[in-house]
């Protein structure tokens, strides 16, 4: 029951959307994350959201800044920094990361500057249908201060929010997807003609003066049906 609660306290957007998975532990000065989520989705797509890193601060919380430095063909080297609260208490984090890519199976990342002795992280993509699984696993050990009793509660919120946001944004640009193409109509008026055929009219110099029911189309004169 507190585990559920929990959960929803973590993912009030998606408690319904997705089924979700946490688990974090501490071993010493590192910890252990894992997360997992199954829900309705293209691969594409949300490859697609998890490598936009430079817009990465624009909906992960705790994000300040996410930009890319430089790319290879498989590798991106991305800066980061931002902050890992918990009630009053805040960690500053900043990291440079290497990030391998193998499109649509997995991305594999790790610190290679900033505040951590060890960052190292994955994602894996797997599809079940028209469902996906999306898993995360991270090893992290800061070069900064984290208190005893309260590291692995701070661990697992950072990463229940982040992974929580990182699986809202994918289903958000799904439904955007998935929304209907509206086609706005024509400028000129459509008009059917006899036999059902359908044309196109409009008002023109020669005609401004005509009743509306016999100006000239393309085709000949034709009356509204």
């Amino acid at each position: 029951m507190h585990r559920f609660l929990w959960f929803a306290l973590a993912f009030p957007a998606l408690c319904h959307a997705a089924d979700f998975s946490l688990q974090a532990a501490r071993h010493g000065d590192s910890f252990k994350v894992e997360a997992a989520a199954e829900f309705e989705a293209e691969v594409t797509l949300a490859w697609e959201v998890l490598t936009d890193y430079d817009r990465l601060s624009e909906f992960i919380p705790g994000m300040h800044s996410s930009r890319i430095v430089s790319r290879t063909k498989r590798s991106v080297i991305v800066d980061q920094s931002g902050e890992a609260r918990l009630l009053f208490l805040s960690f500053p984090i900043k990291v440079r990361l290497e990030v391998e890519e193998f499109p649509y199976e997995r991305i594999v990342s790790r610190a290679i500057e900033g505040n951590f002795k060890e960052l190292r992280g994955a994602y894996t993509l797997e599809v079940r249908g028209r469902r996906l699984l999306l898993h995360y696993t991270g090893s992290l050990t800061p070069d900064f201060s984290v208190p005893p009793l309260i590291g692995t509660i701070l661990m697992r919120n950072t990463v229940a929010k982040r992974f929580g946001a990182m699986v809202d944004e994918i289903m958000r640009r799904q439904r955007l997807r998935e929304l209907p193409v509206v086609t706005p109509p024509p400028a000129a008026e459509a008009e059917r003609g006899l036999g059902g055929v359908r044309r196109w009219c409009s008002p023109s110099a020669g005609n401004m003066g005509s009743s509306p029911a016999t100006q000239s189309c393309a085709g000949g004169s034709r009356h509204r049906a």
